[in-house]
């Protein structure tokens, strides 16, 4: 009979030991975890604004293409990419901060900057100076930015720039 109730003691559940034993093992690893937890939102901010930075140098350079081929690289023209009308400024998106149908580099590029704001960005800036898209989300978004400045003299590239020192 000392087997069947041993036996049935034992099937009761976990004795005290073991379950410190299992905390202290799931603390450990959150502890180890929690840390890389913590930065990936930084990490994703930073590759949202790498990937910003990529969709606005490509869009440059296809808007570009697009005034040469339809000889508008004066000071200021339009051309259509994708259905899409787009001002130029001496053959480059023009830096006009408000999109959806303004038709500046934030169309080229296809950010989407409409009510529902599915891209997560800030839009400060623009015309004739630099137009800088901050990533929404970031301690500093000035800090986790692409800077846009257009070409201000014919025969010159727009200024391209990636801040990520606050992502």
């Amino acid at each position: 009979m000392s087997t069947v109730a041993n036996v049935r003691r034992k099937s009761l559940g976990f004795t005290l030991v073991e379950l410190i034993i299992v905390i202290l093992i799931i603390g450990i690893l959150s502890a180890l975890a929690l840390p890389r937890f913590i930065n990936m939102g930084a990490d994703a901010r930073t590759a949202k604004a790498q990937a910003i930075l990529g969709a606005t140098r490509s869009a440059s350079q296809v808007v570009r293409a697009a005034s040469l081929v339809r000889s508008q690289t004066g000071a200021t023209g339009s051309v259509t990419v994708d259905g899409v009308s787009i001002n130029t400024v001496y053959g480059y998106p023009a830096a006009t901060q408000t999109g959806n149908g303004a038709g500046g580099i934030v169309d080229a590029s296809g950010l989407d900057t409409s009510a529902n704001n599915n891209d997560a960005i800030t839009l400060t800036g623009g015309g004739a100076s630099a137009l800088v898209i901050q990533v929404n989300g970031s301690a500093t978004p000035a800090s986790c930015s692409v800077s846009y400045t257009a070409p201000t003299v014919a025969d010159s590239e727009p200024i391209i720039s990636m801040t990520t020192s606050g992502c």
